[in-house]
């Protein structure tokens, strides 16, 4: 069993244009349409590849509603909550040089009164699991406070068996006060930028990612995943280090890998399968959802082409 938690889902529309000029009209096409947030569409990956997923969250509003609706549509359970303001929306152009430019809106904001009502549901979904469950914290959540996501880590292991696996995709002050609480995340997944940002440093190439990623800041990390675009990944699971390579692949829309990578992940470890199907299924599961204008969307029939090509050296 799988659930995901998203405290900000989205109304996402991805615009594919042969010309997009900043200052002028730019007419597209009609965009691809579809429900969005870090958890959704690491749900939608995991449940696609077979995975038995419960998305938790909130919506808000007329557009709280219309994703109600189209979530319907969706190969996973949900549980929603109800609150005030309104479910933001997402806007992605995919212009002629394939650059990527998003527009997204701040969202519903998660009171106090409201983290705690997801946080119960959380617990109370996974006590009534025969077996314990994958949680995975994904995303942003527009709150003023920046200890949200350490509350939930603590507050998951206090009530939960302690060998529980909490997954979290997220990033920025949140991230990093998750990674100074009492107990830690089972898993991460920075990508390289934010990986620098957290070391407070630079780093712009593999080799220093390999060099940095038993810094102490994650020595209680069982599971660290540090995304490099192109050039694959670099992967630490307890005492072992693999250089994580990819092959090259055309690039449809990369919007959403990032998630698809934590669902596959997230399959992988629910099935029991070793670290290293592991690391081919979370990384062929991006690469599968880059193919697809769809965000966080993957099929099985790629993903599996996909893993059979990618290189693990462990180091």
């Amino acid at each position: 069993m799988i659930l995901t938690v998203t405290l900000n889902p989205s109304m996402d529309s991805i615009y594919f244009t042969d010309t997009f000029y900043l200052g002028e009209m730019n007419r597209c096409k009609n965009p691809v349409k579809a429900v969005g947030g870090k958890g959704i569409n690491a749900g939608r990956t995991a449940a696609i590849l077979g995975g038995d997923v419960t998305a938790i969250g909130v919506l808000a509003g007329m557009n709280g509603e219309f994703i109600r609706t189209a979530l319907k549509q969706e190969p996973f359970h949900t549980h929603f909550l109800p609150i005030s303001g309104e479910s933001r929306n997402a806007v992605t152009v995919m212009d002629q040089e394939k650059n990527q430019t998003e527009i997204v809106e701040l969202g519903p904001e998660i009171t106090a009164e409201t983290a705690k009502k997801i946080i119960d549901t959380v617990i109370d979904f996974s006590i009534n699991q025969q077996n314990d469950p994958i949680i995975a914290l994904c995303g942003s959540a527009n709150t003023n406070n920046e200890y949200l996501y350490q509350e939930y880590i603590q507050q998951l292991a206090n009530q939960l068996p302690r060998d529980i696996k909490i997954l979290t995709d997220i990033s920025g002050k949140q991230l990093t006060h998750a990674l100074k609480g009492t107990v830690k995340p089972f898993f991460i997944k920075p990508n390289i930028h934010e990986f620098a940002e957290l070391l407070g440093t630079t780093i712009t190439s593999k080799k220093q990612v390999i060099d940095h990623i038993r810094h102490p800041l994650f020595k209680d990390i069982p599971f660290i995943l540090v995304s490099c675009g192109g050039d694959g990944a670099v992967a630490r699971y307890k005492d072992r280090l693999f250089d994580v390579i990819i092959p090259t692949i055309d690039i449809i829309n990369p919007t959403g890998s990032g998630d698809a990578t934590v669902g596959g992940i997230a399959f992988a470890l629910d099935q029991g399968l070793s670290i290293e199907e592991t690391l081919r299924y979370g990384m062929a599961c991006g690469m599968s959802n880059a193919l697809e204008q769809a965000v966080g969307f993957v099929t099985v029939e790629s993903v599996d082409m996909l893993k059979n090509n990618i290189i693990l050296k462990e180091l």
